[in-house]
C-alpha cells in the first residue's frame, strides 16, 4: 500500500498465509530521488513488543496514585495463575516488600536472589586520648591558729596512812660536872642540891678537870598517820599551732574518656522517597 503526497508509505507482511504475521513499514518522501528508511515492525494487540522492562522489576514511581496494571510492592499476595509473568520473577505468590528498602547488587556469593540484609556498618576501630598535664604541687592558703590551751583540771588528793618508824633516843648535857674519883656529882657552880637539901661541894673541881653530866636517853617514840593529802595538781598546758601550711602533690595523670552514642535510629544515606510499584502480567 502506498500514499501519495508529500511521501510514501509502505506496509508489508511476512509471514504463512492465514496467520498472524508481523507487519513492517517503511517511508520515504515523495521525490525521485528520495531513499526508503529502514524497514520497522508495527506492533499490534496481537504481536505485542517485547518486554522492554521486565514484569516484576521493581519500578521507582514518583506518585501515591499507581498507574493502571500496576501494585505497590507492599508485601502482598497476587494470584499466580492471573499473572503468569509475574509467578515466573515470584513464583511464591508474594511481592516483596519494598517499603524503606533500598536495592543491592547481589555479591558473587555468600547471598540468595530476594535475600534481606539488615543494616550494619563496616566493622572499624575509633581512637581516644586525653592530654597529660602536670598539675604540679599547689599550696593551701595560711592560717594561723595561734597558741591554744588545755582545760585547768587535775586537781587531786591522796589518802595517807601508816606509822613512822621508832626513833628519839637522846640525851642531852645539862652542865654539871663530877669527879669520877669519888662519883659524886659536883657542879662547876660549886654546889649540888637536891630537894630542899643542899651539900656543900667536897673538893674543887676546874672547869678542865671532871666529866660533863649528860641527861638519859630516853625518849625513843614512833606517830601513826592517817587522812588525806591537800589537793593539788590543777594544771594547763598551752600548744603552739601556727600559722602553717599544706602541700598537695597532684602530678601528672591521665583520664578515662567516654565515647557517647551518636547518629541515627538506623544507618542512611542521602536519599529521595519513591514508591516501588511492579507491572501486572
Amino acid at each position: 500500500m502506498t500514499a501519495v503526497g508529500e511521501g510514501e508509505l509502505l506496509i508489508g507482511w511476512s509471514g504463512t498465509s492465514g496467520a498472524h504475521a508481523p507487519a513492517f513499514i517503511r517511508s520515504r518522501r515523495d521525490t525521485t530521488d528520495a531513499n526508503w528508511s529502514p524497514w520497522a515492525q508495527l506492533y499490534t494487540s496481537a504481536h505485542p513488543p517485547a518486554e522492554f522492562y521486565p514484569v516484576g522489576a521493581p519500578i521507582p514511581w514518583p506518585s501515591d496514585t499507581v498507574p493502571s496494571g500496576y501494585a505497590l510492592m507492599q508485601g502482598q499476595t497476587f494470584d499466580k495463575s492471573a499473572y503468569p509473568k509475574l509467578a515466573v520473577a515470584y513464583p511464591s505468590g508474594v511481592i516483596p516488600d519494598m517499603c524503606g528498602w533500598t536495592i543491592k547488587g547481589k555479591p558473587a556469593s555468600g547471598r540468595a536472589v530476594l535475600s534481606q540484609e539488615q543494616d550494619g556498618i563496616k566493622s572499624h576501630t575509633h581512637s581516644a586520648s586525653a592530654s597529660s598535664t602536670d598539675l604540679g604541687t599547689k599550696t593551701t592558703s595560711s592560717f594561723d591558729y595561734g597558741t591554744k590551751s588545755t582545760n585547768n583540771t587535775g586537781a587531786h588528793t591522796h589518802s595517807l596512812s601508816g606509822s613512822t618508824n621508832a626513833a628519839g633516843n637522846h640525851s642531852h648535857r645539862d652542865g654539871r660536872r663530877f669527879n669520877p674519883s669519888v662519883f659524886k656529882d659536883t657542879y662547876q657552880y660549886g654546889y649540888t642540891s637536891s630537894g630542899q637539901n643542899t651539900w656543900g661541894v667536897q673538893g674543887s673541881v676546874g672547869m678542865s678537870t671532871g666529866a660533863l653530866a649528860n641527861t638519859s636517853t630516853d625518849g625513843n617514840h614512833s606517830h601513826s598517820l592517817s587522812g588525806t593529802a591537800a589537793s593539788a595538781g590543777a594544771h594547763a598546758h598551752t600548744v603552739g599551732i601556727g600559722a602553717h601550711t599544706h602541700s598537695v602533690a597532684i602530678g601528672s595523670h591521665g583520664h578515662t574518656i567516654t565515647v557517647n552514642a551518636a547518629g541515627n535510629a538506623e544507618n542512611t544515606v542521602k536519599n529521595i522517597a519513591f514508591n516501588y510499584i511492579v507491572r501486572l502480567a
